[in-house]
């Protein structure tokens, strides 16, 4: 039965991938790196799709899953060791990013255990050499659409099967003993995290096979609905609460693409977002307009617990200058002793992670690193493109997913994509998201828009 399953989801999810892969000229094989890099970290690790060579400690972990990532990161290195990249200019053009992640290295040193905590450094950086090979592609913008649209079309219809027909591989047990759909992943959460970076790319996707007018099939047409209505059965199924929220989001703006009326003002879209969080913050102070929202939702005010945890782990004495030393503090017998046991190995929230990682410094440069994405995507936005809106809509997810999930360097999809949208590699920006293979598209009267 199990089998016959896997044979019956193979053939279609095999012939879609193929079909994406001949409708994309101009991408590499290179980019089944970055894909198989992404398929990973948004499922579960390689020895749980193995079944084998999980590692017995919790500090080292499991050596074949090292071996994965670090053969990754040296099969990502030689792409771009023959594409000549050229650092220096990669370097000034990130530096927000670069001095995040500097200091984080610089906070093994005082980490419980400094070379675990440095191996653990390496495999999130390995995060930016994949996004590297993305963007030094011919054309990097149909490179990302092309790793998450074949993650979706992979990973999607897999978790669906496993929640429906094989509940063993698809459901557990969660630790407060309710039955929890985790479809291809290890946990409902990232199960909903995993179904929103892939169904924002592929709406991304799908709006620009639109606005070119590309000749679509039947069965192109009616596969990209069948995944949106696959996904939002998992993320009902899942209860993923705060995924759904940001799925919302994020395809709201995305979706901007596509009006004309919309499309001719995302120039202002920083500002907009702006004046509603303002405008938020002013009405949520007097009519508690974010209990109604979290209501909503089906929550409470705590976010299902998540503000004991919160109060715990800011009250339970690390150091507030620098913190316990990049994802060292969960492991430091010191304070897991005195962590209550309905604390699980996160903080669910990425700004106290980082906290408890660098402390006052962490955040800090946390802050200047986000602020900084910021005006760089408000000032792509005056552009005018669509990749643009893109980016200032994973940015609006990337800022609402941290408040209840933790997702800064710490090798989640949405960790991942907040680096594709930080990112840049030129001397001018616009020339590392606009390169001549692909249409161009400016701010002008609205009948020489076109779409990138």
């Amino acid at each position: 039965m199990i089998h016959l399953l896997h044979l019956l989801y193979a053939i279609p999810v095999a012939y879609l991938i193929a079909r994406d892969t001949r409708l994309r000229p101009g991408v590499s094989k290179a980019v089944w790196i970055p894909t198989i890099w992404v398929g990973i970290i948004s499922s579960k690790a390689m020895t749980s799709w193995l079944g084998f060579g999980a590692g017995a400690g919790t500090l080292e972990g499991s050596p074949l899953d090292a071996l994965f990532y670090l053969a990754m990161i040296v099969c990502a290195l030689i792409v771009l060791s023959r594409r000549n990249v050229q650092w220096a200019k990669f370097i000034s053009g990130n530096k927000p990013v670069l001095i995040f992640y500097g200091f984080l290295l610089i906070s093994v040193l005082w980490a419980n255990s400094p070379f675990v905590s440095f191996k653990r450094w390496f495999k999130e950086c390995g995060n930016i050499f994949i996004v590297l090979v993305l963007l030094t592609e011919a054309r990097p913008l149909e490179a990302i659409r092309a790793v998450f649209v074949r993650c979706a079309y992979f990973l999607i219809p897999l978790s669906v099967i496993y929640v429906r027909y094989l509940p063993d591989m698809g459901r557990r047990y969660s630790r407060s003993g309710g039955l929890e759909v985790i479809g291809v992943t290890n946990q409902k959460n990232t199960l909903g995290v995993m179904v929103l970076v892939c169904m924002l790319i592929l709406l991304w996707d799908w709006l620009e096979r639109m606005e070119l007018k590309k000749k679509m099939g039947k069965f192109d047409r009616y596969s990209i609905p069948t995944m949106f209505l696959l996904s939002f059965y998992l993320l009902y199924q899942s209860s993923s609460k705060t995924s759904l929220l940001c799925l919302v989001l994020g395809g709201a703006i995305i979706s901007c693409i596509h009006f004309t009326a919309l499309r001719a003002r995302v120039n202002r879209f920083g500002v907009y977002g702006l004046v509603a969080a303002v405008l938020f913050f002013a009405v949520d102070s007097s009519v508690g307009l974010s209990e109604m929202v979290v209501k909503s939702l089906g929550r409470d005010m705590t976010f299902t617990g998540r503000t004991e945890v919160w109060n715990v782990l800011l009250n339970i004495g690390t150091n507030p200058i620098i913190g316990t030393g990049f994802l060292s503090f969960w492991d430091d017998q010191n304070y897991s002793s005195r962590l209550p046991y309905w604390v699980g190995a996160s903080a669910h929230n990425g700004y106290i992670d980082v906290y408890l990682a660098g402390g006052t410094i962490g955040v800090v440069l946390l802050s200047l690193m986000l602020l900084l994405t910021g005006l760089r995507i408000n000032k792509a936005l005056q552009e005018g493109s669509n990749f643009a809106v893109v980016r200032f809509a994973v940015f609006v997810v990337v800022l609402v997913a941290n408040l209840s999930e933790s997702n800064f360097a710490l090798m989640t999809p949405i960790g991942f994509l907040f680096l594709l949208t930080a990112l840049i590699y030129s001397p001018r920006e616009n020339r590392a998201y606009f390169p001549a293979t692909e249409i161009r598209r400016r701010v002008r009267p609205q009948s020489q828009f076109r779409a990138i």
